[in-house]
């Protein structure tokens, strides 16, 4: 149960579902799912593929496998993980959910992929919340345009560029005096590196008020902050062209007073 601008359990109850949350905040293990799956009145089985997710978790393999042992269905929600597509709906769920604007950089539209019944019973929320959510037909030929492209995409070049650009956005960020960076793969398993920048614990301003003061800027930056209280703000660069890198650091240069030249 993610928050991403809203709780996600709100999504469910408006789609006509009730929740029973299986485990804690803090960990979900798979007695705890098992426990779930067993009542009676457990009707399916939702699983979050996301960098939001927080605390210890079942792996989707061993969810989908308990599930199937109750003869539960199970939706993945996969939302960014699009360059994982294969390897996910290769995982067995009933439905395998993505989204067409994030890393495949299409138009706002979903893909639900599954076996025809199971698709063709989401809709029956075109008579209801789903009506308003509707697809246009824009957004449907740009998002199979999108996954056209992506198909032609050599990943293997793709990923070793992005690669050169977080080294060189990481070096450009070490020469600000006060902050030091290491690079970390995507926790997701993208085919890409997160530039991790720590704050020397006696920086002014800390790690904190960058966060905001970056965010409050114009244009407004948003930074990774889930490590925030151990000086530490995340940058993921994959999306953003030189220009708008170049603007990143010369904003952090102006806030820890460096001079730009």
């Amino acid at each position: 149960l993610v928050d991403y601008g809203h709780p996600h359990e709100q999504d469910i109850r408006l789609a006509g579902a009730r929740v029973r949350p299986a485990g804690t905040d803090a960990r979900c293990s798979p007695e705890d799912l098992e426990q779930a799956l067993s009542l009676p009145d457990t009707l399916g089985l939702l699983l979050v593929e996301s960098r939001l997710a927080r605390g210890e978790m079942v792996d989707p393999v061993t969810a989908i496998a308990l599930a199937k042992k109750h003869s539960c269905p199970v939706i993945l929600d996969a939302a960014a993980q699009d360059f994982r597509l294969r390897e996910l709906v290769g995982l067995g769920a009933e439905l395998t959910l993505f989204s067409g604007q994030k890393y495949l950089s299409g138009p706002t539209a979903g893909l639900v992929i599954g076996a025809p019944d199971r698709v063709a019973a989401v809709r029956a929320q075109e008579k209801g919340i789903g009506r308003s959510m509707k697809a246009s037909k824009e957004a449907i030929l740009g998002t199979l345009a999108a996954l056209a492209e992506r198909s032609e995409l050599d990943l293997a070049a793709w990923e070793t560029g992005k690669l050169g650009e977080s080294r060189e956005f990481a070096d450009r960020l070490n020469r600000i005096p006060g902050i030091s960076t290491t690079l970390v793969p995507d926790p997701t398993q993208g085919p890409f590196s997160r530039i991790h920048a720590r704050f020397d614990e006696k920086a002014i301003p800390s790690a904190k008020e960058i966060a905001g003061q970056l965010r409050n800027g114009d244009p407004a930056i948003y930074v990774f902050e889930n490590e925030i209280d151990s000086g530490i703000l995340i940058f993921e660069i994959m999306a953003l062209t030189d220009s708008e890198q170049s603007a990143i650091i010369r904003r952090l240069q102006e806030l820890c007073d460096v001079n730009p030249g």
